[in-house]
């Protein structure tokens, strides 16, 4: 990307402002050993040893933090526990400038975390607090209701979901969907298993999540770069544009009219794809809202995703001077 086209539209990006609501957690890594040679003087157990404990945001809490590593003013629409890991995100959000004002703390259910203890760089066994709660379902209406009231002063809607009992059920993503379009505002849904029902707004899917909808295999999608018929046959049917993730082949956009390809950048060395996905939603929500056009955006995407994977242990972001000195690279 031209740097001076860059760096204009990071400067455009700080300006931006973005409300996500969805499925907020917290990331929690910690360094594992299992070899230790202490016994518990009260189980008789052997002791296993934890080291470096980190917080991270997680889930749609990843996307707002990618956001604001951006420059975005981020705006989060969610619910959470009234434990210690809900106020490790509000501290997280706190650091970030990410307003919690529409972050309900409740005491009936847990703080959605994904506890992930790692040997070195491999991730152990996770452990996952609040993923199940079937409570988080009846504090979305409520939050819709305070995002259409606030719906004017944000340029982008990010719409999340990915827990297995998510906060939008396929109702309420129905109804948020109407009003963002009876707001006229851009958005972008990334959504684990309710894809289908995001019919009115585009939506972000990865190979795998594309291959179960169209009934074909991740192979096959892929070998019909540069062309991607079957995901231009696909968006011309749902007549809404789609952002498809290709891991190492890069992402596709696709309207009824056009269909762009923005390659990968190769990596170099070891990475972690983990979080990925919310990287590309967030640098591509970011650079559309800022004015960016659909190649300059997928662009802008790469240079993130690039960055993100390669910082280890940890769900990766993006600073403005890691893509200007990276995009200087590959220049």
């Amino acid at each position: 990307m031209n740097s001076n086209r860059l760096t204009e539209i990071l400067r455009l990006i700080k300006q931006v402002k973005i409300a996500i609501i969805g499925d907020f957690a917290v990331d929690f890594y910690f360094q594992q050993n299992k070899n230790t040679s202490e016994i518990s003087v009260e189980t008789g157990k052997i002791v296993h040893w934890g080291a470096s404990p980190k917080g991270y945001l997680g889930g749609a809490g990843n996307v707002a933090k990618n956001l604001a590593h951006l420059g975005v003013q981020v705006h989060a629409y969610g619910a959470i526990g009234e434990d210690l890991f809900g106020r490790e995100m509000l501290h997280q959000c706190a650091i970030l400038g990410i307003k919690t004002d529409h972050i309900g703390m409740h005491a009936d259910m847990d703080t959605p975390t994904y506890s992930k203890p790692m040997m070195d760089s491999v991730e152990d066994h996770r452990i996952d607090f609040g993923t199940q709660n079937n409570r988080f379902s009846d504090k979305s209406e409520y939050l819709i209701d305070q995002l259409s009231e606030q719906i004017q002063q944000v340029d982008w809607i990010v719409v999340n979901e990915q827990f297995q009992n998510p906060l939008l059920s396929a109702k309420s993503i129905e109804r948020l969907q109407s009003e963002i379009r009876k707001a006229n505002k851009p958005a972008l849904a990334d959504l684990r298993s309710l894809g289908s029902v995001a019919s009115q707004i585009p939506i972000k899917v990865n190979e795998h999540e594309l291959s179960h909808i169209l009934s074909i295999s991740e192979s096959e999608i892929k070998n019909q770069a540069p062309h991607f018929s079957h995901i231009q046959s696909w968006v011309q049917a749902r007549k809404v544009p789609a952002l498809v993730t290709l891991g190492d082949l890069g992402m596709v956009y696709a309207d009824e009219h056009e269909i762009h390809w923005e390659k990968a950048i190769a990596p170099k060395g070891e990475i972690d794809t983990v979080g990925a996905g919310d990287m590309i939603v967030a640098a591509f929500s970011s650079a559309r809202a800022a004015g960016a056009s659909i190649a300059e955006s997928c662009a802008f995407a790469t240079l993130c995703a690039h960055i993100s994977i390669h910082k280890l242990g940890e769900t990766g972001s993006a600073s403005p001077s890691e893509i200007e000195q990276l995009n200087l690279l590959i220049a």
